[in-house]
């Protein structure tokens, strides 16, 4: 029994290892595959929970690695040095509050990432279904949606230049950023496509449209202060 249990786990992780990466590499059959094999939240979730919690810690350990001239007003020392074989700090004095809030910021924007996964989809799915009459649900584009968090990984490799050269990495987190959102409105976009069975004009307005609501209450925030 243990190990018919142990060699269905193992299964579990390598199908959502392939899943994962065909996402990555061939993302229109991945999420036919996904919609057709059938899908669980636990997947998804962990992509998001672990991709936002990564890359938050990963900008962290990058700014306390770029604050060197905290050392000199501080006793607490932070050593990190170049070189992808060896990476040292030591958890004293400032460094170690500074980190641990960092972890801190870490949980909260982690949690956050969730609201943000419910309610892009869910504005998304409002547009498919009930503007252009798509056939999907809400629990589908959920689901794709949370895959489509793995355009994440394109701001961790610019996160981890960022902990080895702090003035090159910032440059970088700064492209790898766009890169991500272009990246992420693609993969929505074709999520939306297979879900709800829309062109992809279609399914790239339903993908966009909360960054769209979002520029137009900034704008109109701006406004109104502007005016007071």
């Amino acid at each position: 029994m243990d190990r018919h249990r142990t060699g269905a786990y193992r299964g579990d992780r390598v199908k959502f290892a392939n899943r994962v990466k065909n996402v990555i590499f061939s993302p229109r059959d991945a999420f036919q595959n996904i919609l057709a094999e059938g899908f669980s939240m636990t997947e998804p979730l962990a992509v998001i929970l672990g991709m936002s919690f990564l890359n938050i810690v990963l900008f962290g350990i990058g700014v306390v690695r770029g604050m060197s001239f905290i050392e000199d007003l501080f006793s607490g020392r932070i050593y990190v040095y170049p070189d992808f074989g060896e990476i040292q700090i030591n958890f004293s004095g400032y460094s170690a509050l500074l980190l641990t809030f960092f972890l801190g910021i870490a949980i909260f924007f982690t949690i956050l990432s969730l609201f943000s996964w419910i309610v892009n989809a869910g504005v998304a799915h409002i547009v498919a279904k009930h503007i252009f009459h798509g056939l999907g649900d809400f629990e589908s584009i959920l689901c794709t949606y949370g895959y489509s968090e793995i355009a994440s990984i394109s701001l961790t490799l610019g996160l981890l230049i960022f902990i080895f050269s702090p003035l090159i990495g910032i440059f970088a987190i700064l492209g790898m950023k766009i890169a991500e959102f272009i990246w992420r409105i693609v993969l929505r976009t074709l999520a939306v496509s297979e879900v709800y069975g829309l062109d992809l004009g279609r399914s790239f307005l339903c993908a966009i449209t909360p960054y769209l609501l979002i520029s137009a209450f900034c704008l109109i925030m701006i406004l109104v202060s502007c005016t007071i």
